[in-house]
C-alpha cells in the first residue's frame, strides 16, 4: 500500500487536533514560577513569605493548597531560574559573625626556671 497525499492531510489534521484537545496541567512549582516576579515585588515591599503563601492559598482549591516549606523551596528554585537575588539572607543570623579568637605567641616573656623535681614533697615519700 502506497501512501497518498490525502493520508498526509489526515495525519496533519490529526496532529493539529491533538494539540487542541489536551491542555497542559499546571504544577504547583510552575504556578510559583509564573508568579515569581510578583512574589519578589511583594517581598521587597515588606511582606513575609508566610503572608504571601496564605494569600495565595486563598485563591487555590482546598486540595491544591501550598505547604509553607514547599513554597519556600519553590520560591528559591524559581528565583535562581529567573536570576533574581534574594531580598534577605535565609540564615537565622541577625548580627555580624563572631570574630575568631586569635592567640598571640608569648612576646617578651622569659621562661620561668623549672623547679628541681627533688624539691617536690610529693616525690620525696617522707613525712610532711
Amino acid at each position: 500500500m502506497a501512501l497518498k497525499t490525502e493520508h498526509l492531510k489526515e495525519a496533519k489534521s490529526a496532529l493539529k487536533s491533538m494539540s487542541t484537545r489536551r491542555e497542559k496541567t499546571l504544577t504547583r512549582a510552575d504556578f510559583v514560577t509564573g508568579l515569581i516576579k510578583d512574589i519578589h515585588a511583594k517581598m521587597t515591599a515588606g511582606f513575609s513569605l508566610e503572608e504571601i503563601c496564605e494569600e495565595l492559598n486563598k485563591t487555590l482549591p482546598e486540595d491544591e493548597q501550598l505547604n509553607m516549606n514547599t513554597f519556600k523551596t519553590y520560591v528559591r528554585r524559581a528565583r535562581t531560574q529567573a536570576g533574581i537575588a534574594p531580598t534577605r539572607a535565609w540564615t537565622r543570623r541577625t548580627g555580624p559573625p563572631e570574630p575568631k579568637i586569635q592567640t598571640t605567641p608569648n612576646k617578651g616573656r622569659t621562661k620561668g626556671q623549672k623547679e628541681d623535681p627533688a624539691s617536690d614533697f610529693r616525690d620525696q615519700g617522707g613525712d610532711l
